[in-house]
């Protein structure tokens, strides 16, 4: 990742920690995260502890064992205001990330094929993705949504004030349609931020880049400034229940402010 100055974290950040200050704020009560895609739990690492990417590198290059991992987290000042539970297809990054307390729970599931377990998953306040919506689909996102309508059930519950807010880059080679579509199916609006798009990663060739700009070219979509300087970017999304659209255009104004570039 640091060859191919993976960065996106360090930018999605902000972004995210803005959305969680608000709902905290509004609800006043610890944010139960759930992070689609978190591999080894970067997206907590930066956002409990207020690490970089950069001091990720630092120590992780050393290749410390786990214990040494679970006293770096444990010497720093963590935000107790956020709960993190982790999913993805990879059994050992989960296994790291519960055994260095960056969540409470990871659960290994293929989102396209398979079904979330409703026992070992909280409700949710907020739902975000770095780096893999495109590489899953609007498949995902049923599944997500058929367990919050599963736990809406249990708990008999009809208010959307307790439904997730969704965030997450999405890299602009990928059509959104069928995502969008998902979203309006299950009552939620899904709108694309006013945020600059943002670097992702350096494309790891000459083929990778040429590519990715005939891909976007061919799509009406301008990559001077952005793609063309050999980099990929995205786009971030947010999303809440239909019902509070008023919340969702407060959130993405105030999403500008904390914009890193």
């Amino acid at each position: 990742m640091k060859r191919l100055e993976y960065r996106i974290p360090d930018k999605t950040k902000p972004l995210y920690l803005s959305i969680a200050k608000q709902l905290y704020n509004k609800l006043s009560k610890k944010i139960s995260v759930i992070d689609i895609g978190s591999s080894y739990g970067i997206n907590s690492a930066l956002m409990k502890y207020d690490l970089t990417m950069s001091d990720l590198d630092d120590f992780f290059l050393k290749e410390p064992s786990i214990e040494q991992s679970k006293q770096f987290f444990e010497q720093l000042p963590s935000d107790d205001s956020l709960d993190f539970y982790q999913i993805d297809i990879s059994q050992p990054a989960l296994r790291f990330s519960e055994n260095v307390n960056l969540c409470k729970k990871g659960i290994c599931v293929n989102l396209e094929t398979g079904n979330l377990p409703l026992r070992e998953l909280p409700k949710s306040d907020m739902v975000i993705a770095t780096g893999c919506i495109g590489y899953i689909g609007y498949k995902a996102f049923s599944n997500i949504f058929e367990l919050i309508k599963k736990q809406n059930s249990e708990e008999n519950l009809e208010n959307p004030n307790r439904d997730p807010v969704f965030a997450f880059s999405v890299l602009r080679i990928f059509d959104m349609t069928e995502i969008k579509k998902t979203f309006d199916h299950y009552g939620y609006s899904l709108v694309k931020s006013d945020v600059h798009p943002i670097r992702q990663r350096r494309f790891s060739d000459l083929e990778e880049k040429h590519k990715t700009i005939s891909l976007l070219n061919d799509n009406g979509i301008d990559t001077k400034w952005l793609e063309d300087d050999g980099y990929f970017y995205a786009d971030f999304y947010i999303a809440s229940p239909k019902k509070l659209e008023n919340q969702l255009v407060i959130m993405s104004k105030d999403l500008k402010r904390h914009a890193r570039n």
